[in-house]
């Protein structure tokens, strides 16, 4: 391709194995990059600066991260991120780990939506739009940190943010039951499923509202 020409977009496709745990008492965001020095350690500390930058408090997300560079042939022509979860269950060492693919770009483009989704992101719009630009990446904006933001402070089960749980969540509920995916707003309990445990979940914080008789004002 041309110099002149328009520059080719990269796709970058964060491949997410695994969901974030329930962030439950904050306590620290913990990364290691292996190696700890060198271009992927300063785009991850980049990458932290930039959702940090965007209002997002980053240093009160409790998550174990480990970052490397991963074997070229795990990586499709479109994954150029994967997030896996290390351990599980009630693993003490639970955590996860960014696997970025060798020599597909700047990898502070890959780490920007890699690490939203380790904070509590979902892939969607914005800094979290897995289409990256390869001229550089596309740094998270205050309405990218907002919405992040806003994720994690939601009352668990009000699916629609509108500040309560009712019939309204009880429907997108129902609609998502049965998904699996990564950070899925149904997914109460965070395991990647949304079943009755997530039900049971969206139940204790329900507000019933009995509807209104015919004409009543």
């Amino acid at each position: 391709m041309s110099a002149r020409c328009r520059p080719r977009r990269l796709l970058t496709t964060v491949a997410a194995l695994a969901m974030l745990a329930s962030l439950g008492a904050a306590l620290a965001l913990e990364i290691t990059v292996e190696p700890p020095d060198g271009e992927l350690a300063s785009a991850v500390a980049a990458a932290v600066d930039d959702w940090r930058a965007a209002g997002v408090d980053v240093d009160a997300v409790d998550a174990r991260v480990v970052v490397r560079a991963g074997a070229a042939a795990r990586f499709g022509p479109d994954v150029t991120a994967w997030v896996a979860l290390r351990g599980g269950g009630d693993d003490p060492d639970r955590g996860f780990e960014i696997l970025v693919a060798p020599g597909a770009g700047p990898p502070r483009a890959a780490l920007i939506p890699a690490l939203g989704i380790v904070l509590g992101g979902t892939l969607g719009r914005g800094a979290l739009d897995p289409v990256l630009d390869p001229a550089g990446p596309r740094r998270p904006t205050p309405a990218d940190g907002l919405a992040l933001t806003e994720r994690l402070s939601a009352i668990p089960g009000d699916l629609d943010r509108n500040g309560r749980v009712d019939f309204e969540d009880l429907l997108l509920m129902a609609e998502a039951f049965g998904r699996r995916g990564v950070n899925l707003p149904a997914d109460l309990d965070g395991d990647g499923v949304v079943d009755a445990a997530d039900l049971d979940l969206l139940r204790e914080s329900y507000t019933f509202d009995p509807p209104n008789p015919t004409g009543a004002r």
